[in-house]
């Protein structure tokens, strides 16, 4: 699977604001060094952490993460039943954005987000939305 890992995301989206290391790192409270450890996939890289990041980056942490998938393997049983009921699909005016956000969200192994749990997590999605809070990589 072609899939660039969260640091080389950071990079790119920290590259594309012309931004260095050290202003990056100042503005999410981190060491530059550290910074450097994840952007070269040689650290992990903690919740708190990537929103402080993805705040200094000007972008939703969502951003962060990779949206392209090569198979339908990776669709949850949950979004799939979603996907495939075109009544509530049409009923929701579920967007194409709004499908790859769904597909960007990744659970732990040993959860099993059901249909329901999609709709509500689009319904947080379209109320961070309207707050302005998600930038749209797109335009």
């Amino acid at each position: 699977m072609n899939k660039m890992n969260i640091g080389a995301l950071i990079r790119e989206r920290r590259k594309e604001l012309n931004m260095t290391l050290d202003e990056v790192a100042t503005r999410s409270g981190m060491q530059a060094s550290n910074l450097s450890d994840i952007e070269a996939g040689n650290r992990d890289i903690r919740t708190n952490t990537l929103e402080r990041i993805s705040k200094a980056l000007q972008c939703h942490p969502a951003y962060l993460y990779e949206q392209r998938y090569e198979t339908e393997i990776e669709i949850t049983a949950g979004l799939r039943k979603l996907l495939a009921d075109g009544k509530t699909m049409k009923l929701m005016s579920i967007s194409e954005r709004e499908t790859n956000w769904m597909r960007s969200i990744r659970f732990r192994p040993n959860q099993t987000p059901t249909k329901q749990d999609y709709i509500d997590l689009l319904f947080i999605y379209r109320n961070i939305d309207c707050a302005g809070l998600i930038v749209d990589d797109e335009n």
